[in-house]
């Protein structure tokens, strides 16, 4: 920590130069610091969405959560703990640009070629699209020191995202478990002029990331973003041009809440079942749900019916042993079961690691391989 004097108010403090953009805790104004010379520059173009949502009206938001998706509704309170609520109001870049792709690749014939359509099997097609966004870029050098913060983006195509970026507009209003009322206005469109007290409380994290780096991420994301968009269009892609109109980068920090609760059964399932924690991410304005786990899961499910039919398996055995054999049939039969779930569970397992092993948080790898091949 080193103590500087505020360009704005000329009040000393305490900051981290590990900071891009630091924050006097007087007056809230953003500054950079040119550690050289020690130079200030007053940083106009910083904005906040304020935090409406409290820890109590957050416990409420993901009780209802967990009710929706409960076959039982009614029991959702005794099956869900609530272990722990937090909040932050984390940076962000947001960069608003117009981006514009031409590609070109071969398209798989419908009819396989005959004497009267002669010609290969494949056709070549081109096409363009273009999209605008406010691209969001995480303005922390760790972008996963929040759970489920590097990968917030969740497109309508089914393509799998390898980028930390989402679009702000689309993503961060999403989730909401009441409807939206006419005329709302977005979450850029609630931002203020960044002051400490429209956080409500929430701690602020520091800005790392410089504004070049921002915008070398979010052409990156938006890059990756648009060769998967078009690799939809074409069986083989053969090139991929891409074109980026930046209208402008501003600092916005944006308020999120961190819910950790935990599943625990109130049935007979609780003997099976493993306690684990699961987390959700809710957004500061409405409350809504960006991203959370399930309390019990598909994989969990067939864990649980593997060790239930395996213990019946031995119970059916030891009577068979002391009864009657017609026993041994049932058992047999419990047995097959159980073991056809445990190999249903452990493949699911081995999908998982696979899955987690290639959607690193780092895209760099992706990225490169797509620069080398579509230019």
């Amino acid at each position: 920590m080193n103590e500087l004097t505020c360009p704005a108010c000329a009040t000393p403090s305490q900051y981290n130069f590990s900071d891009y953009i630091l924050f006097c805790p007087f007056c809230s104004a953003s500054f950079r610091v040119e550690i050289e010379n020690g130079r200030k520059t007053v940083y106009n173009d910083h904005f906040i969405i304020p935090n409406t949502i409290d820890a109590v009206r957050l416990k409420e938001h993901v009780t209802e959560w967990l009710k929706r998706l409960h076959h039982r509704p009614g029991m959702a309170e005794k099956e869900f703990v609530i272990l722990d609520i937090r909040g932050t109001s984390v940076p962000y870049w947001i960069v608003s640009l117009e981006a514009h792709t031409a590609w070109k690749g071969l398209v798989q014939r419908n009819r396989r070629p005959t004497d009267v359509m002669p010609g290969g099997e494949y056709l070549h097609e081109t096409g363009t699209f273009r999209r605008a966004y406010r691209w969001a870029v995480n303005g922390r050098n760790n972008i996963c020191e929040n759970w489920g913060m590097a990968r917030l983006h969740e497109p309508k195509e089914p393509m799998t995202v390898l980028w930390d970026g989402f679009p702000l507009d689309s993503t961060y209003s999403r989730g909401r478990l009441t409807p939206d009322a006419p005329n709302e206005k977005t979450a850029y469109e609630r931002r203020e002029f960044f002051e400490f007290k429209f956080a409500n409380g929430l701690p602020i994290q520091g800005c790392q990331v410089s504004e070049e780096e921002a915008l070398r991420r979010a052409r990156a994301h938006i890059e990756s973003y648009h060769v998967n968009l078009a690799q939809m269009h074409a069986d083989f892609l053969l090139d991929c041009r891409h074109e980026l109109d930046i209208a402008g980068v501003q600092l916005i920090h944006m308020p999120f809440w961190h819910a950790t609760y935990a599943y625990r059964p109130a049935n007979f399932l609780r003997h099976f079942y493993r306690t684990v924690e699961k987390h959700v991410i809710i957004e500061g304005i409405n409350g809504g749900i960006l991203k959370g786990e399930l309390g019990i899961i598909h994989r969990d499910k067939v864990q649980i019916n593997a060790v239930a039919t395996g213990g019946a398996a031995i119970f059916f055995f030891l009577l068979g042993s002391v009864w009657t054999p017609i026993f041994f049939l049932v058992a047999l039969f419990f047995a097959a079961v159980s073991g056809l779930s445990a190999y249903i569970a452990i493949i699911k397992l081995e999908e998982r690691k696979r899955h987690v092993n290639h959607v690193t948080p780092d895209a760099s790898a992706a990225q490169a391989k797509a620069r080398e091949l579509y230019g």
